[in-house]
């Protein structure tokens, strides 16, 4: 038996690959503003991508979902793991009916950040540079540069380099 891959699987191959370019191609085009050699694993759904600014060198994961009506940005060299969440829209809990209380708060994700899977970045929070947000974790509050966090909601577990 040959191990060889037939000449017809070889096309589709090529075919798939050629069709998750031009998907990523066309949502990257879609971004407020999107640096170079951004990667992209279908598939995702992003909202409100026209407020989404992404950096140079983003991986941005399969499963991931972006509501960015509120804006979002994401610094150069950041990570983003699969089945991650990041919103930066939610409602007032003053409000009677909150279907009609949208409120947008800005998202700001620094350089060199990197976000675990299945985490999730609720509005107005800001990740500082070189920070690390751990599998599963809540943002709720703002992360300090160079921070680690994990938990539901998320705290501070070390600094990277200190040893604390």
């Amino acid at each position: 038996m040959s191990n060889a891959v037939p000449a017809w699987r070889r096309a589709i191959l090529r075919l798939d690959r050629w069709i998750h370019a031009m998907k990523v191609d066309a949502l990257r085009r879609q971004f407020a503003s999107c640096g170079e050699r951004v990667s992209i694993q279908w598939p995702v759904v992003i909202n409100g991508a026209e407020r989404l600014r992404v950096g140079n060198d983003v991986s941005i994961n399969a499963f991931t979902h972006i509501w960015a009506s509120g804006e979002v940005t994401i610094g150069d060299s950041t990570l983003i793991a699969s089945h991650v969440a990041i919103t930066s829209l939610t409602h007032s809990t003053d409000s009677g009916t909150y279907a009609h209380s949208l409120v947008s708060k800005p998202v700001r994700i620094g350089r060199n950040v990197w976000i675990g899977a299945h985490a999730v970045v609720l509005p107005g929070v800001t990740i500082g540079d070189n920070a690390i947000v751990g599998a599963g974790a809540v943002v709720t509050k703002d992360v300090r540069e160079g921070e680690v966090v994990a938990g539901v909601p998320a705290v501070p577990l070390a600094r990277p380099g200190t040893g604390k």
